[in-house]
């Protein structure tokens, strides 16, 4: 029973990447001092950036490990963050469209750096990007908890939303509605990838999620019953939309635009064993007293 045991849970340990981020933390540093914030609003922008300046120092070595090592954010790592949110609990510059796509500029960071490295094994990158969407929803998860629980308690209203001329973005992180298409799990079988986009078929949807596995044309025109040179027009044409060079980052960007969601797989359900059953049975077959 032991070992038995211990070879199942061997099976479902996380991959370790090998890719050295922890020793990169100086690196991301540097990166994310001024990124891009051109995900979010022109006025929300300044306050995005004094944000990453204070969170970033405390969150990116534990974010950086466990991108690497598929393990949790530590504790320690989530007290810390959550005592920063709270001390924005009064700020005013605070826009909800702002906080919902917060994680946008240090994933695209992430996404180029995960470009220009180019793993010889594409897994890597599908398990990177995987992660580290996993690692940012729950860092900003985190925070808007913590935020909001400080707001509440101090009488402050969370802000609304965007005016109606100007929409709220739709976080990168989000899927809503049956997922478009899925395929085998990853990372021990804890992470399976959901491509959902509005502007994909489904078909196309399926195609992106099995080429960011690295699939060849051949394999994904077999899975998908399209020919081979119809595959490759529909990934050309995504690759053509999004002005993307090559399929690593074609892969890279469909995550940090969220059409690639990195979500939990689900669980097949325990058996129970002979006796349990059993007993379970005659449990259920015996009158309740009143």
């Amino acid at each position: 029973m032991t070992t038995r045991t211990s070879a199942s849970a061997l099976a479902a340990a996380p991959e370790h990447l090998g890719l050295g981020l922890p020793d990169r933390v100086d690196d991301f540093a540097r990166l994310l001092q001024n990124p891009s914030f051109s995900d979010v609003r022109d006025d929300g922008q300044a306050w995005l950036q004094r944000c990453y300046a204070e969170i970033v120092p405390l969150v990116l070595p534990a974010a950086l490990h466990s991108v690497e090592s598929g393990e949790p954010l530590p504790a320690e790592c989530l007290r810390a963050l959550r005592a920063v949110a709270a001390g924005s609990a009064s700020d005013t510059d605070v826009q909800l469209s702002v906080i919902l796509r917060g994680a946008l500029p240090a994933l695209r960071v992430f996404a180029a750096f995960m470009h220009e490295t180019a793993p010889a094994d594409p897994r890597q990158t599908v398990l990177a990007m995987a992660r580290a969407t996993r690692v940012a929803h729950e860092l900003g998860s985190c925070w808007v908890e913590a935020w909001s629980d400080a707001r509440a308690t101090k009488g402050h209203l969370v802000p609304e939303p965007a005016p109606a001329s100007t929409p709220t973005p739709v976080p990168a992180a989000s899927v809503t509605g049956p997922p478009r298409a899925s395929v085998t799990a990853l990372d021990g079988g804890s992470i399976e990838l959901v491509a959902a986009d509005p502007d994909l078929s489904d078909a196309e949807a399926r195609m992106l999620t099995l080429a960011a596995y690295g699939h060849s044309n051949d394999h994904i025109a077999r899975a998908t019953s399209y020919s081979r040179q119809a595959v490759g027009w529909h990934l050309s044409r995504i690759m053509r939309a999004w002005k993307t060079p090559n399929r690593t980052a074609l892969v890279a960007l469909a995550f940090v635009k969220g059409v690639l969601v990195a979500r939990s797989a689900p669980r097949a359900p325990r058996a129970l064993p002979a006796s349990d059953q059993a007993g379970t049975r005659k449990s259920l077959s015996q009158p309740t007293s009143s």
